[in-house]
C-alpha cells in the first residue's frame, strides 16, 4: 500500500514538472528600469492658502553590473598651451594614458590637443592597440602656443560625432588651465557650442586646472551639455579627477531623459531650482543627458497651487518622464499624476510634510543665494558676500527635521556653508571663487 502511494506521488510530481516547467521557461526576465517618484513638499495644504509648494521629480538609476556597461565614445580635449608646462603637461599625459587603460576594445577614443589651433592627435578609433595610442599621446602632447579652446571643443565634438550612437555613452572630457584667447572666447559662444553637443546627446565634462582658468566659462560648457565639472587645484590630483569621471561614464544606465510637467490651469509654475529648463505657460520641460547607476537626479519645481477647501483634493500636475534605457535599448516612459489635498488643520498639514523634498528645496535656494555672493565678490564687496554666506549658514542651521536622512543632509549642507563663510578671508581669492563655483555647480546638478 505504501509503495503504491509513493509511486502515485512521483507520477503527480512528474506531471507537475511537465506542465509547469514550460510556463517558467517562457517567463521573460524582468528588465531593470529607472525609479521615478513625484512628490510634493506639502501634499496637504491649509484651506485657502496661496503658499508656495515644491514639486520634486526624482529619478534613480538602476543597479548596473560593471560587465554589462554600455560602450563609450570618448574624446579627450587637452590644453597644451605654454601655461601647461612642467608638471601640468606631464600629469595631463598621465591622465590621458589612464583613460586609454580604462577603456576596452568595445570603446571608441579620440584625442584632440589645442594651442594656437586644434590638432586631432588620435582620430576616433576602437581601443584595440593601447600601446600605439599611448605612444601618440606621449609624442604629441607637449606645451606650445596659446589657448584655442573653442577650436579644441569643436574638433572634439566632430570626432565623437563620427561614431555617434544613442545606445552608447557619448562624452567629451575637456581639460584647460587658462583663459580661452584664440578664436571665439565668450561664454555665449562656448555655451552655444555646448548646446549643440547636448542636442547630439554628447555631454561635456570640464576639468579646470590651477587658478587661472575661467570657471564661469567651464561650468557653462558643462551645464549646457549636462556634464560634470571639477576644479583641480594641484596637477597631482588630475589622475584622481579622471578616475572619478570614469566611474560616472562607466555607470550610465539611461540617456536622452526628458521630464515634462503639465500643471493644472490654476496652478502657477514659478521657477526651477537648480537645473535649467523651459517654462511655457503651464508646461515645464527639462532635459538631462544621462542618469547613473544607483544615483538620484531630480527636477525641483516651485509652484503656487490653487486654493482649496477642507477635505478637498485637486490635481496639481501630470508628470511624464521618458528615457532611453541602455539595458534593453528601448525608450521607456513613466506617467504620474500629482495631487494636493486641503485641510483646516495645521497639525494635519505639518504631519504630511515630505521632509526629503523640503530639505532639497532649502539646499537649492541656498545655492542660488551663493550665486549672489559670487556677484558681490566680483563687485569688490567681499564683506557683503561674507554676510550672505553667513546668513545662509545660519538659516540652514536653524532648520531641523525628524527624518534622519533629511537631518543628515541639512547638517552636511550647513557645515559646508559655514566653511565657505569662514574661508572667504583666509583663502586666495581665485582659489576661493573656483571652489565656491564648483560646489554650487555640484549642488545644482546633483553631481556626485
Amino acid at each position: 500500500m505504501l509503495l503504491k502511494q509513493a509511486m502515485r506521488i512521483k507520477q503527480v510530481a512528474a506531471l507537475f514538472v511537465i506542465f509547469l516547467l514550460p510556463l517558467f521557461s517562457m517567463a521573460k526576465p524582468v528588465m531593470p528600469v529607472v525609479s521615478v517618484k513625484s512628490e510634493l513638499a506639502a501634499p496637504v495644504m491649509l484651506v485657502n492658502s496661496d503658499d508656495k509648494n515644491y514639486l520634486k521629480i526624482s529619478l534613480t538609476g538602476f543597479n548596473l553590473d560593471s560587465t554589462r556597461r554600455s560602450p563609450i565614445n570618448l574624446a579627450l580635449v587637452i590644453d597644451r598651451s605654454t601655461s601647461m608646462s612642467g608638471e601640468r603637461i606631464e600629469k595631463a599625459r598621465e591622465a590621458a594614458i589612464l583613460a586609454v587603460n580604462m577603456l576596452n576594445a568595445t570603446d571608441t577614443l579620440s584625442v584632440v590637443a589645442y594651442d594656437n589651433s586644434a590638432e586631432v592627435i588620435i582620430p576616433a578609433t576602437k581601443v584595440n592597440n593601447k600601446q600605439a595610442l599611448i605612444a601618440k599621446i606621449q609624442q604629441h602632447i607637449h606645451p606650445q602656443g596659446m589657448t584655442a579652446l573653442f577650436a579644441g571643443v569643436s574638433k572634439g565634438i566632430g570626432q565623437v560625432d563620427k561614431n555617434l550612437n544613442r545606445e552608447q555613452v557619448n562624452r567629451i572630457i575637456l581639460l584647460s588651465d587658462g583663459q580661452a584667447n584664440i578664436g571665439p572666447t565668450s561664454i555665449n559662444e562656448l555655451s552655444d557650442l555646448a548646446r549643440m553637443a547636448a542636442k547630439k546627446g554628447i555631454a561635456i565634462t570640464t576639468v579646470g586646472l590651477g587658478e587661472n582658468y575661467n570657471e564661469d566659462l567651464m561650468t557653462a560648457i558643462a551645464g549646457y551639455s549636462d556634464g560634470n565639472h571639477a576644479f583641480v587645484a594641484n596637477s597631482a590630483d588630475l589622475e584622481s579627477a579622471f578616475t572619478k569621471e570614469f566611474q560616472d561614464v562607466m555607470s550610465v544606465v539611461a540617456q536622452d531623459v526628458v521630464v515634462q510637467i503639465k500643471t493644472g490651469d490654476r496652478v502657477k509654475p514659478v521657477r526651477l531650482l537648480g537645473r535649467d529648463g523651459d517654462i511655457s505657460g503651464n508646461t515645464v520641460n527639462v532635459k538631462l543627458n544621462q542618469l547613473y547607476s544607483n544615483q538620484e537626479k531630480y527636477v525641483l519645481l516651485e509652484v503656487i497651487p490653487e486654493k482649496g477647501t477642507d477635505n478637498q483634493q485637486k490635481n496639481l500636475a501630470d508628470v511624464s518622464v521618458s528615457y532611453l534605457n541602455l539595458s534593453n535599448k528601448q525608450q521607456d516612459r513613466v506617467n504620474e499624476r500629482v495631487t494636493v489635498s486641503y485641510s483646516k488643520s495645521a497639525a494635519k498639514v505639518s504631519e504630511a510634510v515630505q521632509e526629503d523634498v523640503l530639505v532639497e528645496s532649502e539646499i537649492q535656494k541656498t545655492a542660488l543665494a551663493n550665486d549672489e555672493a559670487i556677484r558681490l565678490i566680483d563687485a569688490g564687496r567681499k564683506d557683503d558676500a561674507k554676510k550672505v554666506l553667513e546668513s545662509n549658514a545660519s538659516a540652514l542651521g536653524g532648520i531641523s527635521f525628524a527624518s534622519p536622512v533629511a537631518e543628515k543632509k541639512m547638517r552636511e549642507s550647513t557645515e559646508k556653508q559655514r566653511k565657505l563663510a569662514e574661508e572667504i578671508d583666509s583663502k586666495d581669492a581665485a582659489t576661493y571663487r573656483k571652489e565656491l563655483k564648483e560646489q554650487n555647480y555640484s549642488v545644482k546638478q546633483q553631481q556626485k
